[in-house]
């Protein structure tokens, strides 16, 4: 969720806005119950609350906080709204989880002005939302309107609501379009979340350092950005500092350091080190090579989660490595990758499809890929795709769409790209 990544849900600690009254003391008959039996909306959610979390009087119970969450919604409370809605998002103590209803709710939860629910709104609109067959009958979705969640996040920024700052941050830098015409305002937001400490704008806003997002690279500044980020306890952080260690960007090159930030961070949990250290251990890099233990850390991080990994292990299924090749289980772990916004991912199985790795070929599937991993900027699939508007390939040839494309993979640095022109 890649962006690498990881984004869903940085909102982890919005998930729940829990109002807590000042409690009564408890008594035998119940008096919070009794309050919020009454159409006490604050007594409502209180109670919701202690039954999505537990406390020692009152047992973990997800059904019941849903209960009162709704029965708070049903008067008018937007923070009950809200949190229904996160329940519906998620599937906790409902039937099962319904992007639809979630919407709704946040929606209700926008119009009482609480920037939470007007920031989820925001989100779900970036992608839409499907509909939803029930046994009953089909709830209708929203379509996507990316234009429109950029207007709501510049809004909700406006009111100085950091979050949405982050988003707003996060949602220019995974669209090349966007990267471009408005990376000054993306540095600018990411900057503003950062100061607050919040480590995910950190890592974002070092990014933009990296690559010349809204203004000139700096090197030295994303180590600065990494290192607060470590300092505030990401483990994550570590592992593009250990790359600036490595290669010698911003700091003194130092591959020894580099190497135990990463098993430091893949130790602390971090799915994205432990996919870096599998591959220290299956080039034998830093330490002795082990290609056993290279799939068991790629393993480890997949199960985790991190489905960047699944690249990993599609690659080396499709090469062969610890095993036979395995070319139909390489192209299901590529699926996996791109299907969930991996753009690496997009482009091994924009590949698949196009050599009919493990699949039938289907060049029309393997523009489909290219063009997906081109929206994001991976290079790879900028040149593939540009290939395939020369030659007609899976689409109408377009000889200057080609040669544009190409131009702008060579221009980025890649390689092969490079020599196309060399060689025209």
């Amino acid at each position: 969720m890649k962006m690498r990544s990881h984004w869903l849900y940085a909102l982890v600690p919005l998930f729940f806005l829990v109002v807590f009254p000042a409690a009564a003391e408890q008594e035998k008959d119940d008096p919070l119950r009794n309050a919020a039996l009454s159409g006490d909306t604050a007594a409502q959610l209180k109670l919701a609350s202690e039954f999505f979390f537990g406390t020692d009087a009152r047992p973990r119970n997800p059904v019941l906080a849903v209960y009162w969450y709704r029965r708070a919604a049903e008067l008018g409370s937007a923070e009950g709204a809200y949190n229904l809605g996160v329940c519906y998002e998620k599937g906790w103590g409902v039937e099962h989880p319904s992007l639809v209803r979630a919407g709704r709710c946040f929606d209700e939860a926008a119009k009482g002005g609480l920037p939470e629910a007007r920031l989820r709104k925001a989100l779900l609109m970036i992608s839409g939302i499907p509909d939803e067959a029930e046994e009953k009958e089909t709830l209708p979705g929203t379509p996507a309107d990316p234009a429109g969640a950029l207007r709501l996040l510049r809004d909700l920024a406006g009111t100085g609501y950091l979050p949405a700052d982050r988003e707003l941050g996060r949602m220019i830098l995974r669209d090349a379009a966007l990267r471009q015409s408005c990376g000054t305002e993306a540095r600018q937001s990411l900057t503003r979340a950062a100061d607050s400490g919040d480590v995910e704008s950190l890592l974002m806003l070092a990014a933009c350092y990296e690559d010349g997002v809204g203004g000139a690279g700096d090197a030295k500044e994303a180590v600065a950005c990494y290192e607060r980020a470590v300092k505030l306890g990401s483990a994550d952080a570590k592992v593009p500092l250990a790359a600036a260690y490595e290669y010698g960007l911003g700091v003194a090159p130092d591959p020894v350091r580099a190497f135990r930030l990463v098993r430091e961070a893949a130790e602390a949990g971090s799915a994205r080190a432990q996919v870096r250290l599998g591959d220290y251990y299956l080039n034998g890099d830093q330490v002795a090579q082990s290609i056993s233990e290279a799939l068991a850390l790629y393993r480890k991080a997949f199960d985790a989660g991190y489905l960047s990994a699944a690249v990993k292990l599609g690659r080396c299924a499709e090469l062969g490595i610890g095993s036979d090749p395995e070319p139909v289980r390489a192209a299901e772990l590529y699926g996996i990758a791109a299907r969930a916004g991996d753009a690496d991912g997009q482009y091994a199985f924009g590949r698949c499809h196009l050599k009919g790795i493990g699949m039938e070929p289907d060049a029309a599937g393997a523009v489909f890929w290219f063009k997906t991993a081109t929206a994001v900027g991976q290079l790879d699939a900028v040149r593939e795709l540009g290939i395939c508007y020369l030659t007609g390939t899976g689409v109408e040839k377009d000889e200057a769409e080609g040669s544009r494309l190409i131009e702008a993979a060579a221009a980025s640095g890649d390689p092969e790209a490079l020599v196309i022109l060399s060689n025209n």
